[in-house]
Formats: C-alpha cells, structure tokens, sequence
C-alpha cells in the first residue's frame, strides 16, 4: 500500500505568518496535516515520545503543504529514469556506505581531499541525491527517495535525529519499500489531482468571503494557483515516460567498486 494522505486547513483556520502581519499568500493556503502510508509504516507520524517532549498534540506532519510539493516534485524527471540493477539493490545501504568512504578521505590533506570530493565522492553520489528530498523544514526531517528500475521502484527514508532518551522523532525513522512502478505513478498523479482540486475550491472559498481581519491579495491568488498547477503538473507528466539518461553509468560502476573495495 501507498498512498499520500493530507488534510488542509479551512481558510479561516489558518494564521497568517510571514515578515508583514495579517497577510496571507497561497503557499500559506496550503497549511496541512501530512502522512503517507507505505507499506505498514507511515512517513511524517511523529512517535508518542516526541509528542510528549515537544507538546506536539497532532501526530502527522503540521506545515504547508506545498512545501512537501516543490521538493517532491522535483525529483519525479529524475525517478522516471530506471537505474542499473546493481544500484537499485544498493539503495537501502548506500548513504551510510558513502558516508563511511567520506570519512576516509576528510582526514587527508586539502588537496587529496578535494580531488576525492570532486572526481570520486560527487560524481558517485549524484544519481542517489538527484531522486531524494531532505525534509529540511521540518525538526529532524527524514530523507525521503524514489529509486526506479523497470517495472519495479523502491521508496527509501531514513531520520537519524535523536530525541532526549535516544529514541526517534518519528513511529518509523527508517524503512524501505518497493512496488510496481506503475502503481506509483497512478498514486502521485491521484494525489496531485486531489489536491489541485482542493486548492481551486480554498482559493474559490477566499476570493468569495475573504478572511476576516486578513489581507490576500485576491488576483495574485488566482494566478498563482493556475501557476502552480501548471509547474506540478508538468513534473507529474514525466513520470509517464522514461527520463533518457546522459549519465555514463559505466563510470559510476566503476566509482561505486572503488567504494566498496575501499571501505
């Protein structure tokens, strides 16, 4: 099972925010609760231990959402293009693999150590970071990827932030899961047009009642909101056909041996 799940925020529930008071924009529309399930894990719930040192009272991902949108988003051109079989089955051990060959080098002098970053180190990991998100606005936000080969792709996440007691900020900081390809697309493209959908009735609900005690600039909105759903539309349409690839995978096979017999 996957699935996208979200929860907006009516607009006269939402508080302005931002460096000029009582103005709202169509990002802040977007406030929401967020979780996805995958799997019998969930991404974006918080653990009971968080809740409690935080005072956290809602346990999904409280932010904007189009915040996760962009970031998302982004990637799916790269997640289109299917990878070498050898680092698909490498997904779930690569970050603490390439850390480890990192800490190898960093001890070197400036010089070794920059020809490692440059020659060895970036062009190895380019193909992992091009389809993953950091989550970075979030407090211990987990690293979120979308690795493709043929029919099949592999959701990875992992958050290593630690709380007062050790444990997680999250009920599931790490996990894995695969599913068919085509299943993936149909998720994301059902869970952009929802929430297209839902946006075009936030803004209609905006511009027919305003938000009492709060200035939004009401043709700016509308456009915006075509604006964007034109962007995330677009990045959702490549999914359907495969990214064509420039990446010389021979030498990134070559790099991630170099690794391996290193560390």
């Amino acid at each position: 099972m996957f699935k996208i799940n979200y929860q907006l925020k009516k607009p006269q529930e939402i508080e302005p925010w931002g460096e000029i008071e009582n103005v709202l924009h169509w990002f802040g529309l977007t406030d929401s609760l967020l979780w996805i399930d995958v799997g019998d894990s969930v991404i974006y719930e918080h653990s009971e231990e968080a809740m409690k040192e935080f005072g956290i009272p809602i346990k999904y991902n409280d932010y904007q959402l189009s915040r996760f949108l962009e970031d998302f988003s982004d990637i799916l051109p790269y997640v289109s293009e299917s990878l070498p079989e050898f680092l698909y089955n490498s997904v779930e051990t690569f970050s603490e693999n390439i850390r480890k060959w990192n800490l190898q080098y960093v001890e070197k002098s400036d010089e070794e150590y920059d020809y490692f970053f440059d020659v060895l180190y970036e062009p190895l990991d380019k193909w992992f970071y091009e389809r993953t998100f950091d989550s970075g606005h979030l407090i211990g936000g987990p690293l979120i990827g979308c690795f493709r080969c043929g029919d099949n792709i592999k959701i990875y996440w992992e958050s290593d932030y630690s709380l007062k007691d050790g444990s997680s900020i999250w009920k599931n900081p790490k996990g894995l899961y695969e599913m068919k390809y085509n299943d993936f697309v149909s998720e994301v493209s059902r869970f952009f047009e929802s929430f297209a959908c839902d946006m075009d009735k936030q803004v209609a609900d905006v511009q027919k009642n305003g938000i009492k005690g709060v200035f939004v600039d009401i043709d700016r909105l509308g456009k915006e909101n075509e604006s964007r759903k034109e962007i995330f539309a677009e990045k959702v349409e490549t999914l359907y056909s495969e990214k064509e690839t420039n990446t010389d995978w021979s030498q990134v096979k070559h790099l991630y041996d170099k690794m391996i017999m290193e560390i």
